[in-house]
């Protein structure tokens, strides 16, 4: 099996930002435990706001250290970069922001983007070990038992109902982990219940001993805003004690995770030895071929869709100026939204080219249902078919699929071509 690391194909994290300069400095701080992790690995540390760099100057960076790729070498290619997300759940920097900041960074660079730190356990173990902290006391303070303490979990918050259902889950997860009297979920913003309400709820509940922790990975101003409520509700509520959990921070367990979520996609660019594929033509003159996505990639795969004549779909939020440009000029079919179940009706091949893994899963086992052969640009193993490295010199057509090593692909292309012609 060919190793995916030993190409040094660099890591992008991005993270959220902060005012804070303490925790802009453990952020940072985990960056290097990552990096420590990942000898000879080109590390870049992004931020979606507050700080700096941004993550589109953050990939711009990993990209320029990436290992060159041979022209031509299209299809399930090796990556320029990994970009990590640095947050629990799929809220709206995950969905949105962080994949407009990769396309801003990355040019015409493949660059994968992997999932974000939950569910994995190492997480929780992180969160009950703050929690068990806390609960020791120290500084002259009793130690309480869990089974007599009630925790308040504060999340973020999200517009995003999918995150901020996560953020239940986890709250049951946690209190059954740690033995606890009674776990309240609560977010800090954007959403309810709030942080006093939860208070309350577990006050009328007879509670008397209560831990509020925040589910953050630094300090900042959610910490803050947090304290904040919790000091002004215990001002009417004295006869509640209430100790304040610290945040995650720098650990192990998060750095493990992160590093994991590096490894996952580059897992699925090595397939060992040759290809398990049955080689064949497919002849699209005048048939639907749906394609999910409008970055560089799909735009780079349509031209060759056109050239073989396929009537060509093409659905994604938003779409750079060459597609706009086909689809004025009536070459392709373009609707900016989200993907839809029924966008697969008709279609004789399917190309989900999307930078999020969720929407280019849901294409893959949707078109699998109906038996369409698709192509995933992020997980090659996860798609029914795969993009070989393709070149046309002299009436021929050279295609090769190998070991999933682009440039051994496109070197053996090149000399097949060179014999060819000669």
């Amino acid at each position: 099996m060919t190793d995916p690391l030993a190409s040094g194909t660099p890591l992008v994290i991005a993270a959220h930002g902060t005012r804070d300069e303490s925790g802009v400095a453990e952020c940072r701080a985990l960056a290097e435990r990552i990096a420590g992790k990942l000898p000879g690995i080109p590390v870049e540390l992004g931020f979606v706001e507050l700080a700096e760099p941004g993550i589109p100057e953050a990939v711009r960076a990993a990209v320029a250290q990436a290992p060159q790729v041979p022209e031509g070498a299209d299809g399930d290619d090796e990556p320029a970069a990994v970009v990590v997300p640095l947050m629990f759940n799929t809220g709206g920097h995950v969905r949105d922001d962080i994949p407009e900041a990769i396309d801003e960074g990355r040019g015409d660079a493949r660059v994968m983007y992997s999932a974000p730190l939950l569910p994995d356990v190492r997480m929780r173990s992180a969160l009950n070990r703050r929690l068990a902290e806390t609960l020791a006391g120290g500084e002259g303070r009793e130690e309480w038992r869990s089974r007599d303490t009630a925790v308040v979990l504060v999340g973020r918050g999200a517009l995003v109902p999918d995150a901020n259902a996560s953020h239940y889950t986890l709250t049951r997860m946690f209190w059954e982990e740690n033995d606890l009297d009674r776990v309240e979920p609560a977010f800090i913003q954007v959403t309810r219940p709030s942080v006093p309400e939860a208070l309350s709820a577990l006050a009328a509940q007879g509670a008397d001993q209560i831990v509020v922790q925040g589910n953050f990975l630094f300090p900042g101003l959610l910490h803050v805003w947090m304290t904040e409520q919790v000091e002004a509700w215990q001002d009417s509520h004295p006869g509640v004690e209430i100790r304040i959990a610290p945040v995650i921070g720098d650990c192990d367990e998060v750095a493990d995770v992160v590093v994991d979520r590096y490894r996952e996609p580059l897992d699925e660019v090595g397939l060992g030895e040759g290809a398990p594929v049955y080689m064949t033509g497919l002849r699209l003159q005048g048939r639907k071929v749906l394609v999910v996505g409008a970055g560089h990639v799909a735009e780079r795969r349509v031209v060759r869709l056109l050239e073989a004549g396929a009537e060509v779909h093409v659905v994604a939020p938003n779409s750079g100026i060459q597609l706009t440009r086909m689809s004025r000029k009536g070459l392709v079919h373009l609707e900016r939204r989200a993907f839809k179940v029924d966008d697969l009706d008709g279609a004789w091949f399917v190309q989900a080219l999307t930078n999020d893994p969720e929407v280019n899963a849901v294409v893959a086992e949707e078109a699998d249902k109906r038996g369409i052969f698709c192509v995933r640009g992020d997980k090659g193993r996860k798609g029914s078919a795969f993009t070989p490295a393709t070149q046309r010199a002299g009436g021929m057509t050279v295609s090769v699929v190998g070991d999933r090593t682009p440039r051994r692909s496109a070197k053996l292309r090149d000399e097949v071509l060179r014999a060819l012609q000669g």
